[in-house]
């Protein structure tokens, strides 16, 4: 395993991890792509490249703007700026023939190429976005020019089977994509956790254990871990690309534009819960660390709670908790925060991921006995979430709407037809 040398910070009392003023969070390949074929694909009439590049570009800018003011050499730039990719499981990146007019660059570890092809298979189209958007926006800070300094062309994808590597050519000339102005970790606010049902669930000693274990890229850039392979991706692009997602849709559409955008990131919500919660939940770590405490299956849910908070997301706890229904409570989710960061108060709540995600974990526990170890399948996802007998989660409260927090009841519900593809 790659040595790293990343400054990045804990926040524990804010459940975030900071590099260069930007949070980064854990998330699986799953819900990279399927977020990424949701907005794509499921809205075609959407034209989505701009902000998917752009949000990538947004981030990476960002970030290496700030980590550069105390590195002065290109070299060492280049260094720290693909250390910290492949750091972060994205994949692999050699820099060393792009110059301040651009230049092209090819890799055979591209995060987003493996995982479409582990996922669905062969694309019909280039996938990586991200990787297009994070040169421009690196390359930029590596020169000390300005944002948007560069355009990208995605010329060849290994997703697409017509290439082994993945290759991308940036030009010095007006941007190819959207940019947007960062804005780093947003406003926290000082935690006042709620009371929480009696458990023998230690959160504390879980929450030391996860965040001190070693979770990094290997040689190729990837972190298979949990079953899936993980990201510490970062929270701002996910926000951008799923709000700008929805206000593409608001503004073709009007209001039922947000009507269609919510139930499609809510079902990325739950595959997301469905596979890195799942693969938590039937991983060796859970049953050294976690399982030996378990109990009952409310401490199941109490469990993965804890182990949620490790995971970038802010502080999640579940507050009123049985078989019927729970609620969960959230301080700082990132959703929200960025929201607010980007956009200022919302007029409805979209902590989209979260509440497909609190969904899910009910359905782990209760409607899909995850306990017994059951093989992670499509037709185990649909007798998840789309049979009767599912767990659904409604927003009570929205911190992006003005609350203190974001809060979730779960309750058991009819399930409405499949609307989407089997995971």
């Amino acid at each position: 395993m790659p040595v790293y040398d990343i400054p990045f910070q804990l926040d524990a009392p804010h459940r975030r991890c900071v590099v260069g003023g930007e949070p980064m969070l854990f998330h699986c390949h799953h819900y990279n792509t399927f977020l990424q074929r949701t907005i794509q694909q499921d809205a075609d009439f959407v034209d989505s490249r701009p902000f998917l590049v752009g949000a990538a570009a947004e981030v990476a800018f960002a970030q290496f703007s700030s980590l550069f003011a105390r590195v002065d050499a290109i070299a060492d730039r280049k260094r720290l700026a693909t250390s910290l990719y492949q750091w972060a499981g994205l994949g692999t990146f050699d820099l060393t023939n792009l110059d301040d007019t651009g230049g092209e660059v090819r890799t055979e570890n591209s995060h987003y190429a493996m995982a479409w092809r582990a996922k669905f298979g062969r694309s019909n189209r280039p996938v990586c976005d991200f990787a297009s958007g994070w040169l421009a926006g690196t390359l930029a800070a590596i020169y000390g020019l300005s944002a948007g300094s560069f355009s990208v062309e995605h010329r060849s994808c290994s997703a697409c089977g017509d290439s082994p590597t993945c290759g991308f050519r940036l030009t010095r000339e007006a941007p190819n994509y959207t940019v947007f102005n960062p804005v780093g970790t947003g406003a926290l606010t000082e935690h006042r956790p709620q009371a929480i049902p009696a458990t023998p669930v230690d959160y504390d000693g879980i929450l030391e254990a996860l965040t001190g274990m070693e979770i990094v890229g290997d040689t190729n850039g990837q972190i298979p871990a949990f079953g899936v392979y993980l990201t510490r991706h970062y929270a701002n692009y996910y926000n951008r690309i799923s709000f700008e997602f929805e206000r593409n849709l608001h503004a073709l559409l009007g209001a039922q534009g947000i009507e269609v955008a919510s139930p499609l990131l809510i079902e990325a919500g739950h595959v997301c819960a469905f596979n890195t919660f799942g693969g938590i939940m039937t991983s060796p770590e859970w049953d050294a660390l976690i399982k030996p405490s378990l109990k009952t299956r409310e401490d199941w849910v109490h469990g993965i709670v804890a182990a949620i908070n490790a995971l970038g997301w802010g502080r999640w706890q579940v507050t009123t908790l049985s078989e019927t229904e729970a609620e969960f409570v959230i301080h700082d989710d990132y959703e929200s925060t960025g929201y607010l960061a980007m956009y200022g108060t919302s007029d409805h709540p979209i902590s989209y991921l979260a509440q497909g995600a609190v969904a899910g974990v009910m359905n782990l526990v209760y409607h899909g006995d995850v306990a017994s170890n059951p093989e992670f399948t499509a037709e185990y996802y649909n007798r998840l979430f789309k049979t009767e007998g599912s767990y659904a989660a409604n927003c009570l409260t929205s911190k992006a709407q003005g609350d203190e927090v974001t809060s979730f009841r779960v309750r058991r519900a009819v399930a409405e037809a499949a609307l989407y593809e089997a995971v």
